[in-house]
C-alpha cells in the first residue's frame, strides 16, 4: 500500500512540475489546464494520507514529501507573481478605456450634484 502513496505523492509532484513550468512561463491558460490533474491528484493524496509507511521505504517516501513541499513553496510563489502580472494587466486595461460618464461630484451640503445635461436642439431650414 505505501508504493501506492509514494506514488500519489509523485502524480502530485509531477502535476506541481508542470503548472510551475508554465507559470513561470506565464501561460495561465496552460496552468489553468493543468488545475484538474492537479485537483485528482489532491483528492487522492487526501484519501491515501493515513496509510502507514515502513522503516524501508521512510527515506523514500521523505525524499519525495521535501520534493513535494519545495515544489509547492514554488507554485506559492509563481501563483502570487502570476495574479500580480495579472492585476497590473487589468490596471492597465482599465486606465486606458474611457470613461463613460464623469466622475461623481458632491456640492457643500453634501448632496450629489447632478451634471447639467445638453439641451436637445434641432434645425430646419424651409425654403
Amino acid at each position: 500500500m505505501t508504493a501506492a502513496l509514494l506514488e500519489t505523492v509523485s502524480s502530485l509532484a509531477d502535476t506541481l512540475v508542470r503548472e510551475n513550468t508554465a507559470l513561470d512561463a506565464l501561460d495561465l491558460a496552460a496552468a489553468v489546464a493543468v488545475l484538474p490533474d492537479k485537483r485528482r491528484a489532491l483528492a487522492m493524496l487526501a484519501e491515501a494520507a493515513p496509510m502507514a509507511v515502513t522503516a524501508e521505504e521512510r527515506p523514500a517516501m521523505e525524499a519525495a514529501l521535501k520534493r513535494l513541499r519545495e515544489l509547492a513553496r514554488e507554485n506559492r510563489s509563481l501563483l502570487q507573481r502570476a495574479l500580480s502580472v495579472q492585476s497590473r494587466v487589468i490596471e492597465i486595461v482599465a486606465r486606458a478605456l474611457p470613461r463613460s460618464h464623469p466622475a461623481d461630484r458632491y456640492g457643500e451640503t453634501g448632496a450629489r450634484v447632478i451634471p447639467p445635461r445638453a439641451m436637445a436642439w434641432s434645425m430646419s431650414t424651409r425654403v
